[in-house]
């Protein structure tokens, strides 16, 4: 193998070994943009977990080759072998597995990090790993990794046009993987109630969250419209897009929202604001963990009570500025 790429290498296949979880996923798609866009006119194959499968299908700029952690030592043999039959020229693996010891390309990031990563946010973690094979010089104003078809476009016009009948759209996530990050149904409830005042919200998560999403409306004055587990990744990056601003948790919409450049408020609780914080040009987060113990002292035993010291008013201010910034 070759130490590094240059802009004048020629490569016939790709392959990027991203990651399971979906925000994760999202974090990785700057690394595929700038690889599709410096390297057109090669093939990109792209290694996921089951579901992140949705947010890639039916992309132009690149193939699926979903790794299932619960397949079979069969299974995961005939993995490994179409995969070696691809012959690629190059591999950058954000997982450092040792595919890039065993398939041979030319080109391939090292097991070792060379750069140092803590305190340092995860997409730039990424970026960081694709120079070590390849000095690029920027990231494309283009999105290659994540592209909406006319099926998603007629998704909306069917589903959520009539519902939002030229009005405002703002899209809310109130869901989390971790419930330790996740504000409450009555105060997602309260500020659904201001904003359906001068736009239309729409409620967006997968199927573990409808029955919180549920729990909100029942608390609700006003009529939101629910799309969760009722769409797939594409269907709510055309959604998110179509929105004039996002509220959502840390959480894979956040990160979804961030790589579109939307604007976004976000509930923040006990995770690395440094790692993880939202990376769109225009987004407030409200973080009130002063007052938690477990955050204060990572030795405690207390429980996390971050979330529940967010105020409604904390949030309707933040609403007020993000919409005067998306109004400038």
């Amino acid at each position: 193998m070759s130490s590094k790429l240059s802009e004048k290498s020629i490569l016939k296949r790709i392959l990027v070994v991203s990651m399971t979880n979906i925000g994760d996923v999202v974090l990785s798609c700057p690394v595929i943009d700038i690889l599709k866009s410096d390297f057109p006119d090669a093939t990109i194959d792209v290694v996921v977990g089951p579901k992140a499968v949705s947010l890639f299908e039916d992309n132009p700029h690149l193939n699926i080759k979903m790794f299932d952690k619960r397949a079979s030592l069969k299974q995961r043999s005939a993995w490994f072998l179409d995969l070696s039959r691809e012959h690629y020229d190059c591999v950058v693996d954000l997982r450092r597995t040792m595919l890039g010891l065993f398939l041979r390309p030319k080109y391939a990031t090292p097991l070792m990090v060379l750069r140092k990563s803590k305190g340092m946010h995860k997409k730039d973690i990424h970026l960081n790993r694709l120079r070590q094979v390849y000095d690029f010089k920027s990231i494309p104003p283009q999105k290659y990794a994540i592209v909406t078809t006319k099926a998603d476009e007629q998704f909306f016009e069917q589903t959520v046009a009539p519902f939002v009948q030229g009005n405002n759209l703002v899209v809310v996530a109130p869901g989390a993987a971790d419930a330790r990050k996740r504000w409450t149904p009555k105060g997602f409830a309260a500020v659904a109630d201001y904003l359906s005042a001068t736009a239309k919200v729409v409620f967006v998560g997968d199927a573990k969250d409808a029955q919180i999403i549920k729990e909100i409306e029942g608390q609700m004055k006003s009529q939101a419209l629910s799309l969760a587990g009722e769409i797939n990744l594409r269907q709510l990056a055309f959604v998110l897009k179509k929105s004039s601003w996002v509220l959502a948790h840390d959480s894979g919409v956040m990160h979804l929202a961030s790589y579109f450049n939307l604007p976004l408020v976000v509930l923040w609780g006990p995770t690395s604001i440094e790692k993880y914080a939202p990376w769109s040009g225009k987004s407030i987060v409200i973080r009130r963990n002063e007052q938690c113990p477990r955050c204060q002292d990572p030795q405690s035993s207390a429980e996390h009570n971050c979330m529940s010291l967010i105020r409604t008013e904390d949030v309707i201010d933040a609403i007020n500025r993000i919409t005067n910034k998306v109004n400038q």
